[in-house]
């Protein structure tokens, strides 16, 4: 018997913007101002009579008859109910063709919404049952009856159908996904290189010329996604969202040729951008020759290519990845800096009648690297650097990374993070006017993808159930086998040179060497009470100690507390907007080093949602109010004289997130058997952790306010931890936190569902 599972929406709200689109009512004319009129006319109607429901199952039986080999298919069907249609209906009769139009466009706006809704639920369904999505299937009438039927549709719902495979409401539609074994495959979008309907239209043959200026010229088939091309010819544009469209990061600008406008293109580029030509790469289907430019993208780059024609485009570029050239006066100036300290350091006291030399401690991040030059003679902080992880045009999570690792880019994705590292490595010897030679030793620590992807390491294993790592131990080599297939003349001026490598030892597959090494900084085994560890970043990493043991768990909170997914979001670099307050409805922004601002960082996001639900503009569902509801809150201009919003979504994003990890951290309570007030201390971590106001994090609900006064930003304690490591004595601690270690699976915890939707609210905030 099939397990069919009926789901309830949350309450739907239809999109303006969605409705105008549909109408082809542009801003300007006089037919939008109509619509406008008719939908906030018909909108409290229209919201009172929407009903959706949805029915899934997952089986085995195949669309397609025997070609489809038994592979498994996920079938849903949703719904929004028929009351629009009696209201469209009445309309009509009344002879009210604007708001019959209209109120039948504010119904399929509310369909698409409740399908949005849906795909997290399937998403994460697939994911509990140990699946990928492959990808949407297109069909025939057949299918759709086989759905229909399969569903048992008119028992669950209520619905029927017609001779002609249509849905009774006409406010219904099906949905089929292929599903495969790749847990970190989440194609929710239709692929017609993976589908099996030979008689799909969308399958081409022909081959076109895209033309990149100032870059390469590439021939490749019609139908082709543009920033799948890009990829694959080692041009890698910010790709944070993964290829959904959502973070607007991907854009380019159409010199000749034309590139159809999506609905995400009109989320993300004001409609003069649009009309002069951008558009995001990740949603654009090529179907002719084209030219593009890269122009105003400050974050683009070229990989290091893997094959021919990439080579071609890219000729010429591996000694700018690798090496750190330098002009004859710049030549001159580093030359009398190296003799000054050189001269410094033969008059600083030695240790056994011999200098120490210096270690560089690494945190590789999802989003940033960060790098401390040490003094190994006393473990001081001689300099840090930062930089921005260039994997991040693979996705902006560690899921989308190993979906690309798993289609054939695990040598670029490590690459990607080797030329960074060794970048930054180059960058604080030359910075430091410090010989290779007095480079001693290396440590790592970085989230356990994050080191496989370093190494190279298949993710096959470790995307899917039951998530096995290559490893998770303690990897001592040196700083050449890191970069064994790197030609020597690349790694100068440290080919010659025998520099100890360590990469940390990790927990599990979602507790890695970051956390580790984080837990080791703060001594939270030696806590005299229980101490709650949290790191905030793309995946929520927490440790509850309790007596001698730790509690962990990963919660997939997804980008948002680092910007990804977020309309204007960026790293937490010079120009984001990292703090912000609300008066009378006026904000008032701080940035990064006081630049002009640019986008917004993940504080910044976090801080706007409290600021918002406190002045009484957001709603304890989350929902903006009038007038901000359809087009967002507007919090800065760029100098372009473009506005800095926050969007519906953005803030959707931020819900998502911290009731994640409210709902992970109450699951570790209960596991460890212990209440709010018997937790001491909380240690947060990570640089989001660090410039986070503790205060807005306990308004939102993050946090409970109970521990506001217990809460202690401690900054990167993966770097710091890493740090200490360098200084030696510290593996026998770390394999002792390993073996305390208690992993807490919340995908398997029936409980974390219901006290994450809890947590979406912002009903902590109230009063």
């Amino acid at each position: 018997m099939k397990d069919i599972r009926m789901i309830t929406g949350k309450r739907i709200a239809p999109s303006f913007e969605t409705v105008s689109a549909l109408l082809g009512a542009k801003n300007t004319d006089a037919a939008c101002r109509q619509v406008r009129d008719a939908f906030e006319e018909l909108l409290v109607d229209v919201e009172r009579r929407v009903r959706p429901k949805a029915a899934l199952c997952i089986d085995t039986q195949s669309p397609f008859g025997e070609e489809g080999g038994g592979k498994r298919v996920l079938m849903a069907i949703l719904t929004i109910g028929d009351g629009i249609g009696r209201l469209t209906e009445q309309l009509t009769a009344k002879n009210d063709m604007m708001k019959a139009m209209t109120a039948d466009a504010m119904a399929d706006s509310c369909l698409f919404a409740f399908e949005e809704q849906l795909l997290p639920y399937i998403r994460r369904i697939c994911m509990e049952e140990g699946y990928g999505i492959e990808g949407r299937l297109e069909w025939a009438k057949e299918v759709q009856e086989m759905v229909f039927h399969a569903l048992e549709a008119e028992r669950t719902l209520g619905l029927s159908i017609t001779s002609e495979a249509m849905l009774k409401p006409e406010k219904s539609m099906s949905l089929l996904f292929e599903l495969t074994e790749d847990t970190t495959r989440q194609q929710v979008e239709h692929n017609c290189k993976r589908c099996r309907n030979e008689g799909c239209p969308l399958r081409k043959k022909q081959q076109l010329v895209l033309t990149v200026e100032q870059a390469a010229s590439i021939s490749c088939p019609v139908g082709s996604n543009l920033s799948e091309v890009l990829r694959e010819n080692g041009i890698l544009l910010p790709f944070y969202c993964g290829g959904t469209g959502t973070c607007g990061k991907c854009g380019v600008l159409v010199k000749k040729g034309s590139l159809p406008i999506t609905s995400e293109d009109r989320a993300a580029f004001s409609e003069d951008a649009l009309q002069k030509g951008m558009r995001l790469s990740c949603r654009a289907v090529l179907q002719g020759d084209v030219t593009i430019a890269l122009q105003g993208q400050e974050e683009a780059f070229f990989q290091t290519p893997e094959t021919e024609g990439a080579a071609a485009a890219l000729q010429g570029k591996e000694k700018a990845f690798f090496q750190m050239p330098e002009t004859e006066e710049a030549g001159r100036n580093t030359e009398t800096k190296r003799n000054r300290s050189r001269a410094d350091r033969a008059e600083r006291p030695r240790e056994n009648g011999e200098a120490a030399g210096y270690g560089i401690a690494i945190d590789i991040g999802t989003t940033t690297l960060a790098f401390a030059l040490t003094e190994l003679e006393n473990g001081k902080t001689a300099d840090t650097y930062t930089a921005v992880n260039s994997q991040r045009a693979f996705g902006a999570d560690v899921l989308t990374r190993m979906q690309a690792a798993n289609a054939g880019k695990g040598a670029l994705l490590s690459r990607a993070v080797r030329r960074d590292i060794l970048t930054g490595v180059l960058t604080l010897l030359e910075r430091n006017c410090i010989e290779p030679q007095e480079l001693r030793h290396i440590v790592i620590a970085a989230n356990t993808v994050m080191l496989h992807l370093l190494r190279g390491y298949s993710c096959k294993e470790l995307s899917r159930y039951p998530f096995t790592p290559v490893t998770l131990e303690t990897e001592e080599l040196t700083l050449s086998e890191l970069y064994a297939d790197i030609p020597k003349a690349g790694l100068s001026p440290l080919a010659s040179e025998q520099i100890r490598l360590t990469l940390l030892p990790g927990i599990s597959a979602f507790v890695g060497a970051d956390i580790t090494a984080g837990l080791y900084a703060c001594n939270i085994l030696k806590a005299d009470t229980a101490a709650l560890f949290l790191d905030l970043g793309t995946n929520g990493e927490m440790a509850l100690k309790k007596g001698g043991l730790l509690y962990t768990a990963s919660a997939a909170a997804g980008p948002a507390f680092e910007a990804g997914n977020i309309k204007w979001g960026m790293p937490g670099i010079a120009g984001a907007i990292s703090q912000v307050t609300i008066q009378n409805s006026r904000p008032a922004v701080k940035t990064i080093a006081g630049c002009p601002p640019k986008g917004i960082c993940g504080t910044g996001v976090l801080e706007a949602v409290a600021e918002l639900y406190r002045a009484g503009l957001l709603d304890t569902g989350g929902k903006l109010k009038a007038p901000y509801f359809p087009d967002g809150f507007p919090l800065a201009k760029t100098v372009r004289n473009e506005d800095i919003i926050l969007t519906q979504q953005d803030i959707r994003e931020i819900q998502m997130a911290k009731a994640a990890i409210r709902a992970g951290i109450e699951i570790l309570m209960q596991h460890a058997g212990i209440q709010w007030g018997e937790i001491g201390q909380v240690f947060l971590a990570g640089g989001f952790g660090y410039f986070l106001d503790i205060q807005k994090a306990a308004a939102i609900g993050l946090l409970p306010k109970e521990l506001l006064i217990r809460t202690k930003s401690v900054g990167n304690t993966s770097l710091a931890g890493a740090q200490r490591c360098l200084q030696g004595q510290a593996y026998a601690e770390l394999e002792r936190i390993k073996k305390s270690t208690r992993e807490v699976s919340l995908a398997q915890d029936s409980r974390f569902q219901e006290l994450y939707l809890t947590h979406m609210a912002f009903e902590e905030a109230a009063g």
